[in-house]
């Protein structure tokens, strides 16, 4: 398993937001680049890095601290108002691992060909962020404030998906357990998709049970904010 600690940035600051609101905020670390260093700092390589207010306006706007960020030699995948080729190129030139896309891609289907047809579809993560409603997952986009009647299933079916980050939005900074049965027939229907589970991580207990149903990747945001979680504890699960 592979715990990739989560930055989510508003207005320069270091948050976390509650089931997608964005007037339901807490503020943790006025620098995200010092939480960057400290995930750095006690063994993680990979770190995940949300630019909310970018996902918001449709344009990424944190630059300068995800920039600083980049530099310290860490892989980072990152999301948060990615909607061109152009941008897509810069993030890779600056050392960028895997590129976040979700409203860009979900909104047009086309775009996503053309970015597979340019780029290694491997170093892209595609988010799928999901409400249920009667059982069936449906996907939100635009910083989770425009709901779709797009179907979960219906959508990773009709596309060639390498990495996929499929957050329920509902149980996002909630801490009361992951969407184990979303992802459970995900890899019953698409085997050979990277699940990165994400929404809902409270404890360890959480983190192995995805292990246990085959999901490789695990985004842990709030839980190590709160303390719930040692990053010791998560360092010894890497």
């Amino acid at each position: 398993m592979k715990v990739i600690p989560a930055i989510d940035i508003k207005n320069g600051k270091c948050v976390r937001l509650k089931k997608g609101n964005f007037s339901d905020i807490t503020i943790y670390s006025g620098s995200p680049l010092e939480q960057a260093r400290l995930f750095k700092d006690n063994g993680f390589d990979f770190i995940h890095v949300i630019d909310l207010d970018g996902a918001k306006k449709g344009e990424r706007i944190n630059n300068r601290i995800i920039d600083q960020i980049i530099n310290l030699d860490i892989k980072i995948q990152i999301g948060g108002g990615i909607r061109t080729i152009s941008e897509i190129k810069n993030l890779f030139s600056l050392g960028v691992y895997r590129v976040i896309l979700g409203t860009a891609v979900v909104e047009n289907t086309n775009f996503l060909f053309e970015v597979f047809s340019e780029f290694n579809n491997k170093n892209f993560t595609i988010a799928l962020d999901f409400r249920s409603e009667n059982n069936i997952p449906f996907l939100a986009t635009r910083g989770w404030l425009n709901q779709t009647n797009i179907n979960l299933h219906d959508f990773i079916k009709s596309n060639d998906i390498v990495n996929m980050l499929a957050t329920d939005i509902n149980k996002d900074g909630l801490m009361s357990g992951p969407n184990l049965e979303i992802y459970s027939e995900i890899k019953k229907t698409s085997p050979k998709i990277n699940i990165i589970g994400s929404g809902g991580i409270s404890s360890i207990d959480d983190i192995y049970d995805l292990k246990e149903i085959s999901v490789d990747e695990c985004v842990v945001g709030k839980a190590i904010y709160d303390k719930k979680i040692t990053l010791r504890e998560l360092s010894n699960v890497n």
